[in-house]
């Protein structure tokens, strides 16, 4: 005779049924991004700092994360010290810092132990909503993220869901870049060339044409001393091809920049914490799975 306890415990088992993949492989947070008029390619995000709500450019481009000079007063962040860096042309660029800030993005937080002090507004045409600062990916610093500029999104993964994103995506090399003294976080992402593997940073905040650099551009077929963009067409290592236009510039410090007219047609995981990269062509959809009931 089988024991009152254990019929049971059988019972129970017999009624509990696997979650749907659908739930098991839920992300963390999906965060809704929206455009802005100041730039073709600028996506914005809403966090609080303090309890104080601001508008921040989300950009993978930007490397530091920063906030302007007014919502640093109203968030009560002192300011002091230095950040010195340089922008894709070479230009040196100085702003002040603030230490110990943390973004809360719809209930989810993101710490920046070092933070720049700038206005972008300076930069932006007259009469568009005001923004409050920046988010780069160093506020992401060993999270797991997937951008999706079709669908104006940026999805913070779960394991589950990020392995979920590594099975239908194409793994491609990326390299983690740390400047400004490793306060700043970038990706490059590596394109096959005639001589070898050379790395162009991923750039959801430039809205024109690709961009490569003099050194580069006899590797790609692309002709030097042009002013107007001309068609290209290359590789990623992993076998992704981006084409369209690119510019040469002949001041550029780093081998190439791909921004958004390539990634409007990619979906791009990021695992910032084992530095791998996945692709995933836009509007994708995962098979859909049974739930296991009849």
């Amino acid at each position: 005779m089988i024991p009152r306890l254990l019929l049971t415990a059988l019972c129970l088992c017999s009624l509990i049924t696997p979650a749907p993949a659908s739930i098991r492989n839920q992300p963390l947070a999906v965060f809704h991004l929206e455009p802005h008029p100041g730039g073709t390619a600028m996506m914005t995000v809403r966090a609080k700092v303090r309890g104080q709500e601001g508008l921040f450019m989300f950009d993978t481009g930007g490397g530091i994360s920063y906030i302007s000079p007014s919502f640093a007063q109203t968030v009560g962040c002192k300011v002091w010290g230095q950040i010195t860096g340089f922008v894709l042309t070479g230009q040196r660029l100085d702003m002040p810092r603030c230490d110990g800030l943390t973004f809360d993005v719809q209930g989810q937080t993101f710490n920046a132990p070092i933070a720049g002090i700038f206005d972008i507004m300076k930069f932006m045409p007259p009469n568009v909503p005001r923004l409050d600062g920046s988010l780069g990916l160093d506020v992401f610093a060993g999270r797991a993220l997937t951008l999706s500029l079709a669908e104006r999104t940026l999805t913070l993964e779960s394991r589950a869901s990020l392995a979920a994103r590594m099975k239908r995506g194409k793994e491609v090399r990326i390299r983690l870049v740390r400047e400004a003294e490793g306060v700043a976080l970038t990706v490059v992402v590596g394109v096959v060339t005639s001589e070898g593997t050379a790395w162009m940073e991923i750039d959801s905040g430039n809205g024109g044409a690709n961009v490569i650099a003099k050194h580069l551009a006899p590797l790609l077929n692309v002709k030097t001393g042009a002013r107007e963009p001309q068609p290209a067409n290359f590789s990623l290592v992993g076998g992704i091809p981006v084409t369209g236009n690119v510019r040469v510039n002949e001041t550029l410090i780093m081998d190439g920049n791909i921004g958004t007219r390539f990634l409007i047609n990619w979906d791009l995981t990021l695992d910032l914490e084992k530095s791998r990269a996945w692709l995933t062509p836009a509007n994708a959809r995962p098979p859909q799975t049974s739930s296991g009931r009849s």
